[in-house]
């Protein structure tokens, strides 16, 4: 075949492939149709082509790997936007200031829990005892600054201790990693609630955050988990639960860090009038 039809042909192959990934990428109902009248056109295409030379179906095969590299990289792009979206609309960071960020490294601890990196640090107003979050609730907090990263402590590493609200009632309780002293088991990837206030927890109650002192190390009112059990009664004034957290650790991916605002003004004395 004349190295000139054989570039043309080459070149029509090429269109038809882009044309597939963006109909695929956008979603298109017309993406069938193109896939059939692909096939038509590139079935001859595919048989002229046979007899080319091994360099120019070498360089197609590269433009095929890298335009489906391309698309899966839209489509993650895609992916998280949609995940950002659904995390920026969450009643959690509703009228907080948040610094968006992704995963990029995730190291296990050898006393427990997970440690994550994230691709935000100083440089964009991150700081240490920052209150990370997902779409579904509370990840962790942020232990360790760099410049352009920053450490966060996942929710149930050890010697992470949360005080909390638990249920309608708001009852006052704490909840970490389970150990393996405590009176009763919990499930793997569980947390064990205590509650400091009489009264006990009912299975489906919503365990949220309490919060710090200028929101740090812990905004208010972030989700922590779910009620899944609660603890035989042993005739003890207060009873345990077990808790699942919202936010599953090995999946962790988008998410934002809480910017703490400290007060402007300091708050009024009680019972003072000027």
């Amino acid at each position: 075949m004349p190295s000139t039809a054989r570039r043309r042909l080459l070149v029509v192959l090429a269109s038809l492939t882009v044309a597939l990934l963006l109909a695929d990428l956008a979603g298109w109902g017309v993406a069938d149709g193109v896939r059939r009248a692909g096939a038509v056109v590139l079935g001859p295409v595919q048989r002229a082509l046979s007899g080319a030379q091994p360099d120019a179906l070498t360089a197609l095969e590269r433009e095929n790997v890298r335009l489906r590299t391309q698309l899966a990289d839209e489509r993650r792009r895609a992916a998280d936007l949609g995940r950002l979206d659904e995390l920026l609309g969450s009643t959690t960071t509703a009228g907080r200031t948040l610094v968006p960020a992704r995963v990029v490294a995730s190291d296990l601890s050898p006393l427990g829990g997970r440690t994550v990196t994230l691709d935000v640090g100083s440089r964009d107003g991150v700081r240490a005892d920052s209150t990370v979050v997902s779409a579904e609730g509370l990840v962790g907090r942020v232990v360790s600054v760099a410049p352009w990263t920053s450490d966060v402590q996942v929710l149930g590493s050890a010697g992470s201790v949360v005080a909390v609200r638990v249920g309608p009632a708001g009852t006052l309780g704490t909840v970490r990693t389970p150990v393996a002293g405590d009176v009763e088991s919990r499930p793997r990837g569980s947390l064990s609630l205590s509650t400091i206030a009489p009264g006990t927890a009912v299975v489906g109650d919503v365990v949220r955050t309490l919060g710090s002192v200028d929101e740090a190390p812990y905004a208010a009112g972030v989700v922590v988990g779910t009620v899944t059990a609660v603890d035989p009664d042993h005739g003890q004034l207060t009873r345990g639960a077990t808790v699942r957290p919202a936010t599953d650790p090995d999946a962790i991916d988008v998410v934002a860090v809480i910017v703490p605002t400290a007060r402007s003004t300091p708050r009024s004395t009680t019972g003072a009038t000027r």
